[in-house]
């Protein structure tokens, strides 16, 4: 789709999953199912006289582009988000950097590509990141989240907020030591890590007695106390940290019931990474629902928030970026995870699609909604935001500003997306580098595993490998992907390593 404002069409064909019965306002309004509810709705957004923009950015870890119904996916019931897409500048081609988590916070917060000299490991001290500029300009900055990972391993995300909230609990947190042996929802040998991290889940969730008391609203409660607290004292940059969809999947049966009602069987809520050989078609079915019932859950409640923003009167004057880091395989490709993963084995999967292509909507008081094909990438929710904040960028940063685009720039920052685990760590033989121009994707392997070439338009699913036919298109890709190697400071011996044609 080329670059333009969104035509009745195209908001009908993407917001396809509202209510038929949605009005313009911030009415409550049940969908025709029954289960999911409709708390923000769209209108068309107007500047407020204030010149200086608040700035907040909502990361949903692990929610993929494609489980979206703007998207395109008639079966996910996501309302909330389809609502605010109708609202924003929507980035169809925006792709991870670096994978997983912890890079992709590193990316997010220093404008770096940081999977080149990076692991699994703390923040650089000298890095630059995006908070403290802000705050050395006289913004009011907060960082509220779940995802553990921000402070649980003492990697230093928190760093340059001049408030931080961490709500516990997700995960493998170490919260709480009660109940000891709570019961498991299924065989543990299906299970990522065995029992481990899910006794921990379960006891860091007990005694939940509403959906309030689970971590997503919780998170999005406190962000709202965040706003309605430091919403007169000037601008503000808040970074609210989503957790959820990422795994365990366990909402209230409401949001499942949407998606396979009935189903009796085990609940497989944070399944092995590995192939999916170890559930029956029924399970891996089910384990399908409880991600969609998942994400369901977190549209209601980035809706309650969306709602709140306006209610407090700060559409008008305030940016939103709606975003993800990565996705999550669910048997695609014979892979459930995002690596083959055990106590013995590690095999680190490609990345298709369903793990690199991420959702990224900006809502800019003022700014007519658009889709945009520009190619974008965390590093560049920095130096954007820096942009709309009339701050000045550190030197250094390795992103670009994507305001231009949605303000009549054409094509590119970039003229290829470039996705990778991180290059510092021995990953084994099989780690591969992904290059996208948007339409061709690449997987290099370096000559240590076979690099494999697909058209997206053509296999969105990618299933026809195409390098022997169109060798030179990967090639060009490849020399891509050594020139932005080369451009970000990757140390020599590292460029040096992947410089071998893919065919």
């Amino acid at each position: 789709m080329s670059n333009g404002k969104i035509s009745r069409r195209q908001f009908l064909a993407g917001a396809g999953a509202m209510s038929a019965t949605a009005v313009f306002g911030n009415e409550l309004l049940a969908q025709a199912n029954g289960g999911t509810q409709l708390r923000f709705l769209p209108r068309i957004l107007r500047q407020t006289d204030q010149s200086t923009l608040n700035i907040i950015t909502i990361m949903c870890d692990t929610l993929r582009y494609d489980h979206i119904g703007f998207h395109g996916n008639p079966w996910i019931q996501t309302p909330n988000i389809d609502a605010f897409a109708t609202q924003s500048q929507v980035f169809d081609k925006a792709y991870c950097g670096g994978f997983l988590t912890l890079l992709n916070r590193a990316e997010l917060f220093t404008g770096r590509y940081m999977y080149t000299i990076m692991g699994w490991e703390d923040l650089p001290q000298d890095a630059i990141v995006a908070a403290q500029v802000m705050s050395d300009a006289d913004y009011t900055t907060g960082l509220v989240f779940d995802t553990w990972h921000l402070k649980d391993h003492g990697f230093f995300l928190d760093r340059g907020f001049q408030s931080w909230e961490w709500i516990r609990g997700q995960e493998g947190d170490r919260y709480r030591a009660n109940p000891r042996h709570p019961r498991l929802p299924a065989d543990p040998a299906k299970f990522r890590h065995g029992a481990d991290v899910i006794e921990q889940y379960l006891r860091n969730t007990a005694g939940r007695k509403s959906e309030a008391d689970y971590l997503t609203p919780k998170t999005v409660q406190s962000a709202i106390n965040w706003l309605q607290h430091n919403k007169e004292y000037g601008a503000f940059n808040l970074h609210i940290d989503i957790f959820d969809p990422h795994e365990p999947w366990d909402t209230p049966q409401s949001y499942i019931d949407l998606y396979n009602p009935g189903y009796s069987g085990e609940q497989i809520i944070y399944p092995a990474y590995a192939p999916p050989h170890y559930m029956t078609a029924d399970e891996l079915n089910h384990m399908r629902a409880l991600y969609a019932a998942e994400v369901t859950m977190v549209d209601h409640w980035i809706g309650v928030l969306l709602a709140e923003i306006d209610a407090l009167g700060l559409s008008g004057n305030t940016v939103v970026i709606l975003m993800s880091d990565h996705g999550f395989m669910l048997g695609e490709h014979n892979a459930v995870g995002k690596a083959w993963s055990t106590d013995t084995y590690y095999e680190p999967y490609s990345l298709y699609q369903e793990l690199v292509h991420i959702p990224l909507m900006i809502r800019v008081p003022g700014v007519a909604p658009q889709r945009l094909n520009t190619l974008a990438q965390p590093a560049d929710i920095m130096p954007t935001i820096l942009d709309f904040a009339d701050v000045s960028a550190p030197n250094g940063m390795h992103g670009f500003s994507l305001r231009p685009y949605m303000t009549g720039q054409s094509g590119s920052p970039r003229p290829a997306a470039i996705a990778s685990r991180s290059l510092k760590q021995d990953l084994g033989p099989k780690q591969r580098i992904t290059v996208t121009d948007g339409e061709w994707t690449l997987f290099d392997g370096a000559g240590k595993t076979t690099s494999e070439l697909y058209f997206l338009p053509d296999d969105p699913q990618q299933q026809t490998n195409l390098i022997k036919s169109q060798c030179g298109i990967a090639q060009t890709l490849h020399t891509e992907m050594i020139d932005f190697l080369q451009s970000v400071g990757t140390p020599t011996e590292t460029v040096d390593s992947w410089r071998k044609s893919p065919c």
